[in-house]
Formats: structure tokens, sequence, C-alpha cells
């Protein structure tokens, strides 16, 4: 994984990762996938008044675990963000235009999530499994240790 690549998924696990089932929150939430394509090879230039616009768009999927077991709907939307080279960090740009509302990709499934995230860009991350479980806890709230099921 590229250094850029590495400080984005970490900003990202910052803002957006909650490993707190047996917790108030009850919950497990995890980056499931995400890929970022630089920010004009999708969108037109930003108008001139905006002097620091975002350099890159991300696609990113999150995933859920709680008490019933690992959700097999997830959900995603495209996140802007500006990645400083020299300082080597990256900031969220245009957060009204991603943190409020329903997100642009709602309640699919795993194998259209995935499909949704190459049509931005192939993923550069995947972590289909919740990474805050052991496989035994896995199978435990599951019934199985396998990466998804497909909804019945």
């Amino acid at each position: 994984m590229a250094q850029f690549q590495t400080v984005i998924l970490s900003t990202l696990r910052n803002r957006f990762e909650i490993n707190d089932l047996q917790g108030a929150y009850q919950q497990n939430v995890w980056i499931m996938a995400l890929a970022i394509i630089p920010y004009i090879e999708r969108h037109a230039m930003p108008l001139p008044g905006d002097e620091e616009p975002p350099t890159h768009t991300m696609r990113l999927v999150l995933r859920t675990t709680d008490e019933a077991g690992t959700n097999v709907y997830v959900d995603g939307t495209d996140i802007y963000i500006r990645i400083d080279s020299a300082t080597k960090t990256a900031e969220f740009v245009w957060e009204d235009l991603w943190a409020e509302g329903p997100p642009i990709f709602h309640g699919g499934t795993v194998p259209d999530a995935l499909r949704w995230v190459h049509e931005l860009a192939e993923p550069f991350y995947v972590q289909l499994k919740d990474p805050f479980l052991t496989p035994e806890r896995q199978i435990a709230l599951n019934g199985h240790d396998e990466d998804y099921t497909e909804p019945a």
C-alpha cells in the first residue's frame, strides 16, 4: 500500500471505525471497501473562488456487526479529501455533501457494494470480515466464518 493510501486509511479509520460491540454503542463499524482517484479525473475543475479544492474522491463502504451478527447489508458514499504530500496529512473537504442525509449506496448487498466501488476505481482496501472479532466470536455471532452470505 502506498504511503498516501496508508495516511488516508488511518484518517478514515479514526473517523468511522467503532469497536464497541460490548459497550454502550453495541455495534462494530468498519471500512469494508475503499477506492480513490484524483478529483480531476471524475469532476470538472472547481470554481475559481474555491482556493483549496479536494485532491481526491474516495468511495467508501461501511459494514457493521451487532449482537445479531454481521449485517449482510452495507452503506457507502463518496467522500472528498485533500492530501498534503509535504506534511503527509489528509483532511476532509465539503463534509456537508456527504456527512448529512442518507448515504449514496444505501442498504445494498456486499457484492453490489463491491461492484459500486469498482465503478469509481479498483479498491485499494477490502475487509469483508469484522476486524474486531476473533474467528471464534465471528462463528458464534454469524453461525459461519465466511466473508459474507447472501441475504435470504
